[in-house]
């Protein structure tokens, strides 16, 4: 069971610092504890652990856990412990905090209303595009989605894409397979493809230490002669840590003002402005264990710009998006002459303003199903679509292998493996009205691009729904 709405790479999980107290013999767990941000309610009594997602009035049921002393049980197997700090209740997944929430008097006085967090759906055949259309609107209305973006992918070819719903519920546009999506953590996978030029072009390896090619030295301040390498950050070994609320502090209406090098000098330097020696950094080595690092990915992207001596956005679009004929894409609301079109992010229905901020690279790219489309099938094709290569074979064969198998097999260079399914590729992306999620399997030879303007609770279901029906109906929407 997924505790929280956000799975694998996504940029805004609530952590917290500071020390961590274990529950005493004469403290209890028991209550309603929720946390507003993520809208996660979970209710503990006894040794049953209730775990809800608000959206609006009604909670939908997430699942339940059992309780054992402090630890949080899946069918017998622990999956996360429990803490107590200062009055709050510290979730945590191997000993790292995942989310911390305050305490509430009850569920009611979150949400008046349950459900349960699934999609009642028809289960007559679909043998027209229109009843394809009209599936994919039922969808949309039960999950309370108000646009979404979809493409479907072959080895060398677009197969299909298409738009539903509204990218401006308030203007009433209509979702096209132009309309620009915001990313969120998807964007992994774009640094990551431009790691690989980087590395092809011999600019560095992914053996490389990042303090010989940075203008700054990076220092764990807990290990003594530690050498992070460009793998460490491609896999989240690196042991640099996103510190919160530094990092969501830091979310801007707009571009960020906040250059990335000076964040990150700011960052990860004694004496920064937004320096913390154990908030920003693990107690262990480099490459021992994987933990999900958005300003590490930052940092690659970063390094990409000083090996290279471009901006990584002009870099990309030198190497990535021009030749690729990505049209509707870019980093920065600054790249879009016009923002009406780009999908405006929800989050418990109500609009929100696009936003930025200064770690770009791990999530801001905004880009078309259309666009995105060409992209996966140019990596689903060893790098090439069109008569155009943007990466030799052997370099997206690289990319998508384990590139630390000894400390996890299912992370190539950013690109999660075995992800959603077992053989499957791809990534997940979410933020503050955004849920994204691409994903190709290479033996079925087909790829799935789901991209909502919303981070509604029901968006994992509805995901899943999509990328069933796309997949099972591949002759109909290839038949147009």
């Amino acid at each position: 069971m997924r505790l929280l709405r956000f799975v694998l790479g996504l940029a805004f999980i609530l952590s917290i610092g500071g020390g961590l107290v274990a529950a005493q013999e004469d403290e209890s767990f028991d209550g309603v504890w929720w946390n507003d941000l993520l809208g996660v309610v979970v209710e503990i009594d006894g040794t049953t652990v209730t775990v809800w997602q608000a959206e609006g009035n009604t909670c939908y049921l997430n699942g339940q856990l059992d309780l054992d002393g402090s630890r949080l049980l899946s069918e017998g197997i622990e999956v996360y412990t429990l803490e107590l700090d200062e009055g709050a209740l510290v979730i945590l997944e191997q000993g790292s905090p995942l989310i911390s929430l305050t305490t509430a008097e009850s569920r009611e006085d979150i949400c008046t209303e349950t459900a349960e967090m699934t999609l009642d759906l028809p289960d007559t055949p679909i043998t027209t595009q229109a009843e394809f259309d009209g599936l994919v609107n039922e969808i949309l209305a039960q999950a309370h989605i108000p646009g979404v973006g979809l493409a479907l992918v072959a080895p060398g070819k677009v197969l299909w894409t298409g738009g539903y719903g509204f990218s401006n519920v308030e203007a009433g546009i209509p979702v096209t397979s132009d309309t620009p999506f915001m990313l969120a953590s998807v964007t992994k996978t774009f640094t990551g493809t431009a790691v690989m030029r980087a590395v092809q072009e011999g600019k560095l390896t992914l053996d490389t230490p990042i303090n010989d090619v940075l203008p700054f030295v990076v220092d764990n301040p807990h290990v003594d002669g530690e050498v992070i390498t460009v793998r460490h950050l491609v896999t989240h070994t690196s042991g640099i840590l996103d510190a919160y609320p530094t990092y969501t502090d830091l979310y801007t209406p707009g571009d960020s003002p906040i250059e990335l090098g000076e964040f990150l000098a700011g960052y990860l330097v004694e004496g920064g402005q937004w320096y913390s020696p154990d908030d920003n950094f693990a107690l262990r080595t480099p490459g021992v264990t994987s933990e999900y690092s958005n300003v590490g990915a930052a940092l690659a992207g970063y390094i990409v710009q000083q090996v290279t001596n471009m901006p990584l956005d002009d870099y990309a679009q030198d190497f990535l998006f021009g030749p690729l004929g990505m049209t509707h894409t870019g980093w920065h609301l600054a790249d879009f002459a016009d923002l009406s079109p780009i999908a405006v992010p929800y989050s418990d229905g109500e609009p929100m303003e696009h936003f930025g901020y200064p770690t770009w690279p791990d999530g801001q790219l905004r880009t078309s199903p259309s666009d995105i489309a060409r992209f996966l099938a140019a990596i689903m094709n060893g790098g090439e679509l069109d008569g155009v290569r943007i990466l030799d074979e052997a370099t997206v064969e690289t990319m998508l292998q384990p590139a630390l198998p000894e400390v996890t097999s299912d992370i190539g260079v950013f690109w999660f493996l075995n992800y959603p399914e077992p053989g499957d590729i791809g990534h997940s992306g979410g933020d503050p009205g955004v849920t994204t999620w691409m994903a190709f399997n290479p033996e079925a030879e087909l790829g799935v691009v789901v991209l909502f303007n919303c981070d509604c609770a029901l968006a994992q279901n509805a995901m899943e729904a999509l990328a069933s029906i796309m997949t099972t109906h591949v002759d109909l929407l290839t038949a147009q």
